[in-house]
């Protein structure tokens, strides 16, 4: 009997807000706010990496004031 492994995320729900920051701490989106719901953080995470491929992103959950563990900080590469 084999048992494969997969790896997976997280089930998340509550609302989350993300910010990116370069390498010498500046916030890359000042002046976009940027939030998701549940799991849908994993798709804001891709999107900004994409868009800032060498960003730490903060995930902060929005109900607790606090950042989301195991996800944040996220080193974008």
């Amino acid at each position: 009997m084999a048992v494969i492994l997969l790896p997976a995320c997280m089930t998340l729900s509550g609302n989350y807000q993300a910010f990116a920051f370069d390498a010498e701490g500046n916030q890359l989106n000042e002046n976009v706010i940027l939030t998701a719901s549940g799991s849908g953080i994993y798709t804001l995470r891709n999107s900004v990496c994409h868009t800032y491929p060498e960003a730490t992103l903060r995930i902060i959950d929005l109900d607790t004031g606090k950042e989301l563990d195991g996800e944040s900080p996220y080193h974008c590469h």
